[in-house]
């Protein structure tokens, strides 16, 4: 929607505003999700001697979560939906909060595996909602900035968790704690603290706020609307219909074939870098935690450029190959230098390139029923998660290694590419430019 004649730098101002006021809330939330998701992999090395866990057992309580996740991903946009965005992540954050909190009181693997499924239960449509959440406040012309911005978090986890675990881990003895039950304890409480901040200051709708005026909201609405009229396609008010579209179908299949494997990368990472370069805990926490600033950089390029060039598939094709590329590397073993080469592009390029992919799905999916259609493609990918996590701690039991574990992530992302190369082939044309 073109801007007032009268006003030309409305639009910058309309959404240089929105972000100011909302990506600081949504970024902190999705940095401690993150962090409550993954922090068990810097917990694992300690956890599983104390408790006598193998990597199966670790490996297939890693998979429950992302089970549970999927299976509760679109109920819980369908709630969402119904109970606003503000009321349903308060209440995703304060459980998860809680259930991450309580993993320090596992003896048992049966009691690690109820836990891991409840937090994914708990979690379940987190990332869905914000990503919704965004799309009701930014147009598409400036979406793959906006979603980078906040989807800097995922970088930015690893370099928090990099920093803090290991002195969190020092805490042992502490109390009559383990180290390992120090870190999660301690990096449950801000998803609880920042669950009730959401409460009280993340307004649901552009017509709630009295930051815009009533010049600035008709604009917003207007180019938000030109959006979903740009958008040919059809529409889906349930799960099963949504995955009978092509497009949901092509997207998902490409999104379990790279989010899957790759999360059972980062949810063994710490261990995988110490193995692969022979790194002790300190060193491994300052490889993963440079990871994350670069990531965190690359990020920022890439989700700008896409906006620049108001292209997507390409700008997530080259990135995935390259990552399928350094996973190649990690899994030869040749060197403890070129291990730590290939760790730093995964870590530059797997992460961000997602932005610029959701970027594209938010794209692809009728305004209505765009939560559904974006919970229906991560869906695949969280059981992806599943299997690619619970297969890589059999393969390390069985192997006595992860190189052949990593050979098989590479394979996943050829995969990948090829499936996001023929969508991007067959993808629905837009009836006009909504810019």
């Amino acid at each position: 929607m073109a801007s007032d004649p009268a006003d030309p730098g409305l639009p910058d101002r309309v959404m240089q505003r929105a972000q100011w006021r909302l990506l600081p809330l949504l970024f902190t939330a999705y940095l401690i999700a993150i962090i409550d998701r993954i922090n068990i992999s810097f917990a694992a090395e300690t956890m599983n001697r104390d408790l006598g866990f193998t990597a199966s057992v670790y490996g297939f309580a890693g998979g429950l979560f992302f089970v549970s996740y999927a299976l509760l991903e679109v109920p819980s946009n369908m709630l969402m939906m119904r109970f606003g965005t503000r009321r349903w992540v308060t209440r995703i954050m304060i459980s998860w909060g809680l259930i991450s909190a309580a993993q320090m009181l596992v003896t048992t693997p049966l009691e690690y595996y109820v836990l891991r499924f409840l937090l994914g239960a708990a979690e379940a449509g987190f990332f869905p909602a914000i990503l919704f959440y965004a799309s009701l406040w930014f147009p598409a012309q400036w979406r793959g900035r906006v979603v980078s911005r906040f989807y800097i978090a995922q970088p930015a986890s690893q370099a928090v968790l990099g920093l803090v675990s290991a002195p969190l881990l020092r805490l042992d003895g502490t109390l009559g704690l383990a180290g390992w039950q120090w870190l999660l304890l301690l990096e449950a409480g801000p998803a609880i603290i920042t669950g009730l901040v959401i409460w009280r200051w993340l307004p649901d709708r552009p017509d709630q706020v009295s930051w815009l005026n009533q010049a600035e909201k008709s604009w917003l609405t207007g180019a938000l609307a030109t959006d979903a009229a740009a958008i040919n396609g059809p529409q889906h008010g349930s799960l099963l219909r949504a995955l009978a579209d092509p497009t949901i179908l092509g997207l998902g299949c490409a999104w379990l074939l790279i989010a899957g494997p790759v999360n059972a990368y980062l949810y063994s990472m710490p261990q995988v870098l110490g193995e692969q370069t022979g790194l002790d805990t300190g060193a491994v926490g300052q490889l993963v935690t440079l990871g994350g600033i670069t990531g965190a950089l690359v990020l920022l390029v890439l989700g700008w450029h896409s906006d620049r060039r108001q292209e997507r598939f390409w700008h997530v094709l080259v990135p995935w190959a390259l990552v399928g590329l350094a996973f190649v590397v990690l899994a030869l073993h040749l060197s403890p230098a070129l291990a730590m080469a290939a760790a730093l592009v995964i870590a530059a390029f797997n992460l961000p390139s997602h932005t610029v992919f959701w970027a594209l799905v938010s794209e692809q999916l009728h305004e209505r029923h765009r939560a559904v259609g974006i919970a229906a493609v991560n869906t695949f990918g969280q059981f992806g998660s599943f299997l690619g996590t619970s297969a890589f701690g059999v393969s390390r039991d069985a192997t006595g290694g992860y190189d052949a574990g990593l050979f098989v992530i590479a394979v996943c992302a050829l995969f990948s590419i090829l499936i996001l190369n023929r969508q991007r082939r067959l993808k629905p044309p837009r009836t006009s430019s909504p810019h």
